[in-house]
């Protein structure tokens, strides 16, 4: 099952992260919106999607194995894929989380 959080609630709801981690988060989120994508088929089961390159960046010098995207990087994968262009990062989100609640289907 897919579910789509911002990371604005993801800090509204974990009262117990550490000064650094609320400040790296709150940093990330100066460059523009972050989302994260809980997705069963990834090994990791997360995929956070943000705004720009430099998020992307700061979340892999943070994290090396962390799956992120950038909109720039899933509008490339959905064009080279056919579908059409997702104009949101929301829109990505949706995306990823009905291919998935898709294959639950078809897969049944």
């Amino acid at each position: 099952m897919s579910a789509v959080y911002t990371l604005e609630q993801i800090l509204n709801a974990q009262t117990g992260l550490s000064a650094d981690s609320r400040a790296f988060c709150e940093a990330l989120l100066t460059y523009g919106e972050v989302l994260a994508v809980r997705l069963s088929y990834l090994p990791e089961g997360l995929l956070w999607l943000v705004s720009s390159p430099m998020q992307s960046r700061l979340m892999h010098a943070h994290r090396p194995d962390t799956w992120v995207l950038t909109l720039a990087e899933a509008q490339d994968l959905f064009t080279t894929l056919g579908d059409p262009c997702p104009d949101t990062l929301m829109e990505v989100a949706g995306r990823f989380a009905t291919e998935e609640d898709d294959e639950g289907v078809e897969g049944s």
